[in-house]
């Protein structure tokens, strides 16, 4: 009688462990457009969310949200060039003088 209790406890958590860590994708963002004129990303990397959180490309910034088992979002790729923080656009003058300084 206690044997197959046991056996369906381990069963239970083995199956819920595998399950749980198939969700690799981020969900539906939560506007579809920014209505702000910077961004403000909360992650530049996969580390920087807790654990059962993913970093996520959203319209506004990146933000780390819970992973979903449907791929409705984007993820975040660990490399990408990021700055924490509010990110502004580029003034004219700012891009005249990257291209300046770039050759």
């Amino acid at each position: 009688m206690r044997l197959p209790f046991i056996f369906l406890l381990i069963s239970t958590f083995v199956i819920g462990s595998l399950s749980s860590d198939g969700f690799i994708f981020c969900p539906r963002p939560i506007d579809d457009e920014c209505p702000l004129d910077y961004k403000i990303n909360d992650c530049c990397a996969q580390s920087e969310c807790r654990a059962g959180d993913i970093c996520c490309s959203e319209p506004c910034g990146n933000v780390c949200r819970r992973k979903s088992d449907t791929p409705m979002g984007i993820i975040f790729k660990d490399g990408t060039e990021c700055e924490l923080g509010h990110v502004y656009p580029k003034k004219w003058y700012q891009k005249a003088w990257d291209k300046i300084k770039s050759g």
